[in-house]
């Protein structure tokens, strides 16, 4: 296997930036998901809540500020003094920024396969299927499937990985919930697809990694088991 694909996520249920290389710690790569959107009550919110936010795209511009990616084409740097009007027009709810961190260890990357997202398209061929629905951190290309599934990764659980020096193991299957339904910078709303999952894969597409050793990884690094 190889590494295919490597995203970040700077704003939590915001769109995400692909990369060619980046640092992993034990919390997961480096400043994925390190800002979050509050809502009126001035609690954390999520795109089930304020489903506009799968429309808006984020890039990291330096530690814990990103430039946003509006849907009607503008774009805003989050430490702008308009920034959080901005987004809140986009969204249409009233929202703010603000630093946010998860710390959940056993499952610090949510990682894919090709083979999965190449299986959800066969299975759902009236549905677009793109990596931007499940949002992902690693996607892996040439997983080897036992022929019956599909969807190679949910067999991984408690099996160790390594990704140049990045070593990984997977911990629990990643539940999905009305996100994988929401409409992306690239796809429409469609809830067959979350229909589809619940049904023929027990709500679960993906697994979750904890970090066993930090390391650097670019795209294209060989992935191997360590066990």
């Amino acid at each position: 296997m190889h590494l295919e694909q490597l995203w970040r996520y700077p704003v939590k249920s915001i769109g995400g930036e692909r990369l060619d290389a980046v640092a992993v710690g034990v919390l997961g790569i480096e400043g994925d998901r390190g800002i979050g959107v509050r809502d009126e009550r001035d609690e954390f919110t999520w795109a089930g809540d304020v489903p506009g936010l799968m429309r808006v795209g984020a890039v990291t511009v330096e530690p814990g500020v990103v430039e946003l990616h509006l849907p009607d084409g503008r774009r805003v740097r989050s430490d702008a003094p308009d920034a959080d009007r901005l987004l809140s027009e986009a969204v249409e709810a009233k929202v703010t920024l603000d630093a946010h961190q998860t710390h959940w260890l056993e499952g610090a990357l949510h990682v894919m396969t090709t083979t999965t997202l190449r299986s959800l398209a066969a299975a759902l061929p009236d549905s677009a299927i793109d990596v931007t629905r499940f949002r992902p951190n690693l996607v892996l290309d040439g997983a080897v499937d036992d022929g019956t599934t599909g969807h190679p990764e949910q067999g991984w659980i408690g099996r160790r990985l390594a990704i140049g020096g990045l070593r990984l193991r997977f911990t629990q299957p990643c539940e999905r919930c009305v996100m994988i339904t929401k409409e992306t910078t690239t796809v429409p709303h469609d809830r067959a697809v979350l229909r589809w999952v619940a049904r023929e894969l027990g709500n679960s597409l993906g697994v979750y990694a904890a970090v066993e050793t930090p390391g650097t990884v670019h795209v294209g690094d060989t992935a191997h088991w360590l066990d």
